[in-house]
C-alpha cells in the first residue's frame, strides 16, 4: 500500500510499541526475502534537516555522507515508524528496499539495525554525531547506537548482504584501501 511518498507491505501496520512509542508490526506471517517497504521522499542535505519540524528530523535515512532521503512533510508516514534493533528481522536490499531477513511471525515488530544506514557525515554545517542510547531490549543489545557501528566486524559479517548500498560501498572502499 502506498503511504505518502513510500510503499509498505499490506501485511504490516503501525501500532504502539512497548518501549519505543510507535512501531511497524506484521499483521500476518511474512516470508524471508519478502519486500517490506520501499522508502520514498526527497533528497536533502544534512543542513536541510534543520528546516524540517523537530519531530521529523530523525526520520530521513542517510544515503551518502552529505545527503539524506525522506519526507519533507510535517506528518510522519507509516514507513517512518520502523524502529532500531540490535537483533533485527529486516535489512536493506539496494538503497531504498527493506526486506525480511528471516521469516517474521504475525504480531512481531519489524525492525532494522541503524548501523545498516548510518555513517559519519562530512561537508555539512551541522555536526550530526550520532550517539544515542539503545532501548531495543535484544539479548545482544549494544546499549549505544553510533555512526561508527557499521565498522564493527561482527556486524559487517552479520549484515553483509543487508547493509544499504551506500554502506556497502563504504565497506568495499575501506577494505580496498591499504
Amino acid at each position: 500500500m502506498i503511504t505518502g511518498n513510500s510503499w509498505m507491505h499490506a501485511g504490516l501496520e503501525v501500532r504502539n510499541s512497548s518501549s519505543k512509542g510507535k512501531g511497524v508490526f506484521a499483521k500476518e506471517k511474512i516470508t524471508q526475502g519478502e519486500r517490506l517497504a520501499i522508502f520514498g521522499g526527497s533528497v536533502m542535505t544534512f543542513d536541510e534537516l534543520n528546516n524540517l519540524p523537530e519531530h521529523m528530523q530523525s526520520h530521513p535515512m542517510q544515503i551518502e555522507e552529505r545527503f539524506v532521503f525522506g519526507c519533507k512533510s510535517t506528518t510522519p508516514e507509516d514507513t517512518d515508524y520502523f524502529n532500531h534493533s540490535c537483533d533485527p528481522n529486516a535489512g536493506f536490499h539496494g538503497q531504498i528496499f527493506l526486506v525480511a531477513m528471516r521469516d517474521i511471525q504475525k504480531d512481531e515488530e519489524i525492525s532494522f539495525d541503524y548501523a545498516m544506514v548510518i555513517s559519519e557525515s562530512v561537508g555539512n554545517d551541522i555536526d550530526l554525531d550520532v550517539d544515542m542510547d539503545c532501548h531495543c531490549e535484544a539479548m545482544n543489545c549494544r546499549k549505544r547506537i553510533t555512526e561508527k557501528d557499521w565498522r564493527i566486524p561482527q556486524l559487517r559479517e552479520k549484515y553483509k548482504e543487508y547493509f544499504s548500498e551506500y554502506i556497502k560501498q563504504k565497506i568495499l572502499y575501506e577494505t580496498k584501501v591499504p
